[in-house]
């Protein structure tokens, strides 16, 4: 099976999708909003492919696409018609799905029937989990088979499956349509000039107690909720440029969306790295993200240095590249991250992160916290020099290399991370050990950095040693690369 140095494959999503984001959970889908099994898409919580199969038909025919407008990085409206059996183009039925992502899926289908003359319609919608991994859908390799199970009540379907002693679930259920076993279907009649309405709710089998909640007419949803608060913490900015306070906005919307939640300290909210493959902790990239926010929100960067120190390097394993003090590289919660790395969920194969995590670190003791909020951690941050020092200069030629210690691992562990991403101008591969030039620099950050905490804590003698190791390797840097 495929490891770590397969993460940066990501196959196409294909024209028009559409893709919605909140915390953990990310739902992608066709521009009908649709979702089908043999593309990359579905609805996903916590790394697992919750919804492989989510197609709506009336009278047995798809939906056929006319727009889709995302409202909030969390919640879109797809509207769509159902052409006629008999050919012609012209058809009164207009179906608009109103979705939302949040722990778990709620959607509303609304069909609405603009002729003269009531209409008979079956309005059905399949449903299926293939219980995938993220990393087996966006690398299209879906090999293990989950052991299936349906289990239909009136209104609800519940979908479990099983692999070896692994057992997830997800929870189906709808206000108006009734069950079978191939997912939900209702036969009605829509009166001239009306409508029919439906809504259907989702819920991972972990998650069953807690699923996304449809809020009365008028109320916010958790998603909302969350939103608001965020949005309320934020600086206010006004300019006559009304194009950039709109990009603004939507950046404030995207950053929001990112946020997830450590389980351990639902208090803490760290940065993911990205959507929609990339939604859980990453060291580098949550931590460039939370330092490029900081006059939006520092409690962002706070989180994840607190995230990430809880995670610290302790032991020496090859196998997730771990090592005392290191910094690590990502965290998934799915099952080929543990197979393709000896049943760990952490990987540290990243040479930049442990930097990184001091100089951010210096960049928070700024922002006004507690003495004390900072100061505990300060030891991690002496111990990510300590790493520094002992693993991250392997051949003690005073710069920071990267060589992976399995060959699962990633191939180049700085930001250029694809297997290729590091070659001489003539386009020859450079071969570890590689020495980054921008990983030399964080390191010179990290160390002056914790210099000026030494020195703001009072401690003139360690904040002279550590700027003094940082001019060293600011001369060797200039004489030798």
């Amino acid at each position: 099976m495929a490891g770590w140095n397969a993460d940066t494959a990501a196959g196409p999503l294909g024209a028009g999708t559409v893709t919605l984001v909140e915390g953990t959970s990310f739902c992608i889908s066709l521009p009908n909003g649709d979702i089908h099994p043999d593309q990359p898409h579905g609805m996903f919580f916590q790394d697992t492919r919750i919804l492989s199969d989510w197609a709506l038909s009336v009278n047995g025919q798809p939906v056929e696409p006319l727009t889709a407008q995302t409202k909030e990085p969390y919640r879109a409206v797809f509207a769509g018609r159902i052409t006629r059996s008999d050919g012609y183009a012209d058809t009164p039925l207009i179906v608009e799905r109103m979705r939302e992502v949040g722990i778990g899926m709620v959607e509303h289908v609304t069909v609405r029937n603009y002729s003269m003359e009531p209409v008979e319609c079956t309005v059905a919608m399949d449903v299926g989990s293939d219980f995938a991994d993220v990393f087996e859908v966006k690398e299209a390799r879906v090999q293990r088979q989950w052991e299936e199970s349906r289990e239909v009540t009136p209104n609800a379907l519940t979908i479990r499956g099983r692999w070896q002693d692994i057992r997830k679930s997800v929870v189906v259920s709808s206000d108006a349509a009734e069950a079978t076993a191939r997912g939900f279907a209702c036969r009605t009649t829509i009166p001239a000039r009306g409508q029919w309405s439906v809504v259907l709710t989702v819920a991972s089998g972990s998650e069953a107690a807690a699923p996304v909640v449809r809020p009365a007419a008028g109320e916010l949803s958790r998603s909302d909720r969350r939103r608001q608060e965020w949005v309320a913490r934020i600086p206010v900015l006004q300019m006559g440029n009304r194009s950039i306070e709109k990009t603004l906005r939507r950046s404030y919307d995207d950053l929001g969306a990112l946020r997830i939640e450590d389980p351990a300290h639902p208090d803490r909210v760290v940065v993911a790295a990205g959507a929609p493959w990339f939604m859980a902790l990453f060291g580098r990239d949550s931590l460039w993200a939370s330092e490029m926010a900081m006059p939006v929100d520092p409690s962002l960067a706070l989180g994840t240095l607190q995230t990430l120190a809880d995670r610290q390097g302790r032991v020496v394993d090859p196998v997730s590249e771990e090592e005392p003090g290191k910094i690590l590289h990502e965290v998934r919660l799915d099952v080929s991250s543990g197979l393709a790395l000896g049943g760990k969920s952490v990987y540290y194969g990243s040479i930049d992160a442990t930097p990184l995590f001091v100089v951010v670190l210096g960049s928070v003791s700024r922002w006004g916290f507690a003495q004390d909020t900072i100061a505990a951690l300060l030891p991690n941050a002496d111990r990510a020099l300590d790493w520094i020092r002992d693993y991250g200069d392997r051949d003690g030629d005073g710069f920071v290399e990267y060589e992976r210690l399995n060959d699962r691992g990633l191939i180049n562990q700085g930001w250029k991370d694809s297997w290729d991403g590091i070659n001489f101008a003539d386009g020859r591969l450079a071969e570890p050990p590689i020495a980054l030039c921008e990983v030399q620099a964080y390191v010179y950050d990290a160390y002056m950095a914790r210099a000026w905490m030494a020195y703001d804590a009072g401690d003139a003698p360690l904040a002279s040693e550590l700027a003094d190791r940082a001019a060293q390797l600011k001369a060797r840097f200039n004489e030798q690369f």
